[in-house]
């Protein structure tokens, strides 16, 4: 059983309570969705391509395949269906609960009754936002600077459904500052170092069981952290070439508040704030052109989840929750073609498969509904001058179908005094569709 504590009659917002925006499109919070001409071969190779600024972000080593100024700015609309259906959901409390709670020494006489509230589905639409700038700095340096968001979550329930003491909305905004500078050491090898600053913004509900009509309670929080990335790439010949790149984790300390709504007595709001730490990656990726028009791609991509086992929020009273994660660490793989159509145009296409790192339905919670999920892609660019580029992505996200079984207590004071299980069963999918304008000075 998956523990929450709380003050009496009051769900602690818990560990992804304090970090949720966009449904994930990759493994847990993490977005790979940082380039649109990325989108449309599926990742495949990273930024070995060539065929964007995004080395800025995912290998600031690949920066130095290009010359030249450019600046680059997309965005990515996501639509995430999550359908959650109730698979047999219980709340196991006192038949006697007044007495119990009134009288003290009263015993307990236990029901267990299916929880009220129906069907819902969590998964919304988004958009995701991407930049890119970079410039020589002399023959054998360059400099970037990506501005992106690289970790988000976003689900969204209704206020009655049979969820709701588990999760309502689920927010978690992120912004990330990253200026990088690639070096070449000759000519077959080329390194990179970059810094990011990074912010998050959480919001967080859930309903509040009372015993009677339910209450309401939001955390917000937020906050600032740095972080740094590390790449290189080599050049086997002018056709070949490998990069790995490295991403640093970063903690985040966020602060904020509780507010309590709709219980006469107990409303209110108080400090909060918790230590988040976000996952470490590491990125294998091989590009290789096989003629003039075609060129094929790969790439395989290790987060370093196992990290996150649990997560605590501090309150200004003195109390405290503290809920188990028990992540593990997620492999990503894929596989993409481009095909060089005439100057003006390339065509794309690419395939992803992506691992959660939520490891059985005991840990899955609606807030993060996440399972394994295969990708299929599409892309396009169109240059019609030397200077400028048009890129089209599309890509549909199919997910695993998976489950939850998850109890939490509703009443801290007297842990087992009042339990709800959360059964479920979902079904999900997503359509990206991404556009992004690129020009070369």
């Amino acid at each position: 059983m998956m523990k929450q504590k709380q003050h009496p009659f009051m769900v602690i917002l818990g560990m992804t309570g304090v970090f949720m925006t966009i449904q994930a499109q990759a493994s847990g919070l993490q977005i790979t969705e940082q380039s649109v001409t990325g989108l449309g071969r599926a990742f495949a190779g990273g930024s070995l391509a060539n065929d964007d600024a995004s080395a800025a972000y995912f290998n600031p080593a690949d920066m130095m395949l290009s010359q030249g100024m450019q600046a680059q700015a997309g965005f990515t609309f996501v639509g995430i269906t999550t359908e959650g259906t109730n698979a047999g959901s219980t709340l196991r409390l006192p038949a006697n609960l007044g007495d119990v709670i009134s009288k003290p020494g009263t015993l307990p006489v236990f029901v267990t009754i299916p929880t009220s509230g129906g069907n819902d589905d969590g998964g919304t639409d988004n958009l995701i936002p991407n930049g890119y700038y970079m410039m020589d700095i002399n023959d054998r340096m360059r400099f970037g600077l990506s501005v992106n968001a690289p970790f988000a979550v976003s689900t969204s329930y209704g206020r009655n459904w049979v969820g709701r003491y588990h999760a309502v909305d689920s927010e978690l905004k992120t912004i990330d500052v990253n200026p990088s500078i690639a070096y070449r050491v000759n000519d077959q090898l080329s390194l990179g170092f970059g810094v990011s600053a990074q912010y998050a913004e959480a919001t967080l509900t859930q309903a509040i069981f009372t015993g009677g009509a339910d209450g309401y309670g939001e955390v917000n929080a937020d906050g600032w952290t740095f972080g740094y990335n590390l790449g290189a790439t080599y050049e086997l010949d002018s056709m070949t070439r490998f990069g790995v790149s490295y991403r640093s984790r970063v903690k985040h300390s966020v602060d904020g508040d509780r507010t309590v709504t709709d219980i006469p007595g107990r409303n209110g709001v108080i400090g909060a704030e918790a230590d988040v730490t976000l996952p470490d990656w590491l990125g294998l990726n091989v590009y290789r052109r096989l003629n003039d028009q075609w060129a094929v791609m790969g790439g395989v991509r290790w987060t370093n989840w196992s990290l996150f086992e649990e997560l605590k929020i501090d309150y200004a009273d003195g109390t405290h929750s503290l809920t188990e994660e028990k992540w593990e660490d997620s492999w990503a793989f894929n596989i993409g073609v481009s095909y060089d159509y005439t100057p003006e145009w390339t065509f794309r296409a690419g395939y992803q498969y992506d691992q959660t790192p939520v490891p059985s339905a005991e840990y899955r919670t609606p807030r993060i509904p996440d399972s394994d999920r295969n990708a299929f892609a599409l892309g396009a660019s169109y240059r019609p001058n030397p200077q400028m580029t048009v890129d089209f992505g599309y890509m549909y996200l199919l997910f695993d179908d998976s489950s939850t079984n998850n109890t939490i207590d509703l009443v801290s004071s007297a842990p087992g005094l009042v339990t709800d299980t959360l059964r479920l069963n979902y079904e999900s999918y997503g359509h990206l569709v991404g556009l992004q304008g690129t020009y070369r000075f």
